[in-house]
């Protein structure tokens, strides 16, 4: 069943992008394709996909150093995530290609989680689990800004292992640095210039049939369906084919209000009034150690 779904599909995108085509014309009012792929802190935080892979394995490898060193036996994880949860855009910007390739990626993540399950966790005797994520005795409690607090074990192979790929500052910078690219997009998001821009693409997306008050709630009623359907290959294939129609327009209104510009506008603002002289080291000492491992990965 799994090889004939999976070779059924690519036909379904290929009927559903060509369909789409016309909806997403060079004529759109806008810069369109041209609009910037806004993510907090110029990006810092994103990677893509082939490179988070090589990091994930290249990591991998060294816990499973660190265990065997320890007497302990260990499998390396799998990379499974998919290419489309690195380049998923964190407000939900679209673009009009993207919109119809593959929709917002609701019934794609579907299938590839589908054709890749993740690993089940295997319980593991406590010995091998303190060698594996540390000892209470070297636990390390760091305070992020906003008053949330993250937890880890210096002693754990999995934080040994951070520190060699990615250096020794990795498990302080990159929880800081994941909470400041965090306070930036609810910042965004608070902020009345942006609630203006998203009101003038609601309002696209209104008279298109499509209402929705905000991004994420564009992308609810299609989610809501993917558990029935993912029961029945017929509603499946329904449901694709609605989230592309959906995305498209969704895509379109974005383009015609210019909405990634604006975006965009905000966060600079946001970015130049939240960010402090520390948080901008931080984020520069957090971006040289993710491109130093990264060329060690790829070595």
């Amino acid at each position: 069943m799994l090889s004939r779904t999976r070779g059924r599909f690519p036909f379904l995108a290929l009927i559903t992008t060509l369909a789409a085509a016309g909806c997403s014309s060079s004529e759109e009012p806008g810069r369109g394709p041209s609009a910037p792929d806004v993510r907090p802190l110029s990006g810092v935080t994103a990677v893509r996909h082939v490179d988070a892979v090589r990091l994930h394995d290249r990591t991998e490898r060294a816990v499973t150093a660190c265990m065997t060193a320890r007497g302990h036996a260990y499998t390396a994880q799998p990379a499974n995530s998919s290419a489309r949860g690195a380049e998923t855009n964190p407000y939900g910007l679209l673009t009009p290609e993207r919109a119809a390739a593959d929709g917002y990626g609701i019934v794609g993540e579907h299938l590839h989680l589908r054709s890749a399950p993740p690993p089940a966790e295997k319980p593991r005797a406590k010995a091998c689990q303190e060698a594996l994520t540390g000892t209470p005795k070297h636990r390390v409690t760091l305070r992020l800004p906003g008053g949330t607090t993250v937890r880890y074990s210096a002693d754990g192979c999995v934080a040994r292992a951070n520190a060699e790929v990615y250096g020794p500052e990795w498990n302080t910078l990159e929880p800081l640095t994941m909470k400041l690219a965090h306070r930036v997009l609810a910042s965004v998001e608070e902020d009345p210039a942006y609630r203006e821009a998203l009101r003038r693409w609601a309002a696209c997306m209104t008279k298109s049939g499509h209402p929705a008050a905000d991004l994420q709630a564009a992308r609810a009623p299609l989610n809501a369906r993917l558990t029935a359907a993912a029961k029945d290959e017929d509603r499946l294939r329904a449901l694709g084919r609605d989230e592309i129609e959906a995305a498209t327009v969704d895509a379109r209104c974005q383009t015609r209000r210019e909405l990634a510009e604006a975006v965009a506008d905000v966060q600079r603002d946001v970015e130049r009034k939240l960010l402090t002289a520390e948080d901008r080291r931080t984020v520069a000492r957090y971006r040289q150690a993710k491109e130093r491992a990264l060329r060690d990965a790829t070595r």
